[in-house]
């Protein structure tokens, strides 16, 4: 079972942490991660619920316990593959606040508790043959991206990211290079994998798909 679903409502780029991240050695880090680059407006659901700890965690964790009983199975392994991101901080994350109402990075938030998520669903649930694990797709330009900054801003910076590929194997820049770890999870074992590791799609400078391990 792919858990794929995710929002990341009006992204908006954080001009002071892009210019002095430029100027550090964290730069490739930066663009690989979104590390601090981007905020979010969050807002409550009619359910009460901050909308992406709803959209990202919340509609998944709820779909689980209604399948359990189908896909509990010890004889026959079943395996959920959640999308994270590269961009989930445990900075961003707190138990006090786990829908991260009080912050204005929710999508990081919620990816982080996708991934702790994973780890408790293996811990509760891999003795009855369900196995979970997390995968980011890296950077890629979609929907969900392209509302961060003007069209003319893409056409202007995709060259540069383009040559950053040789540097950050994250830019998989298209969907379908970013399915490549979901794939590839989908050809294992799921009773094979390291429970607390978390699977990259990578792209070369020259195109290539792989995956890595984090």
């Amino acid at each position: 079972v792919y858990l794929n679903a995710g929002i990341m409502p009006n992204p908006q780029l954080n001009i002071k942490a892009l210019f002095s991240g430029l100027f550090s050695r964290k730069v490739i880090h930066m663009f690989s991660t979104a590390e601090g680059l981007l905020t979010q407006e969050d807002q409550i659901t009619a359910d009460g619920l901050q909308e992406v700890f709803e959209t990202n965690v919340f509609g998944h964790f709820i779909l689980i316990q209604e399948l359990a009983p189908l896909l509990c199975h010890s004889d026959s392994p079943s395996q959920l593959i959640w999308t994270s991101s590269r961009n989930a901080r445990k900075s961003n994350f707190c138990l006090e606040d786990i829908q991260h109402s009080r912050g204005q990075e929710p999508y990081s938030s919620s990816k982080y508790a996708v991934d702790l998520l994973s780890v408790a669903v293996n811990r509760n649930f891999n003795s009855r043959g369900l196995y979970s694990s997390v995968v980011c797709p890296g950077t890629m330009v979609t929907n969900m991206t392209c509302g961060i900054l003007p069209p003319f801003v893409w056409t202007l910076l995709m060259p540069i990211i383009w040559l950053l590929r040789f540097f950050a194997n994250a830019f998989t820049l298209t969907p379908y290079n970013g399915t490549e770890a979901l794939v590839w999870l989908f050809h294992q074992k799921p009773e094979s994998l390291n429970p607390l590791t978390k699977y990259l799609s990578a792209t070369t400078g020259f195109g290539s798909n792989y995956v890595m391990t984090q």
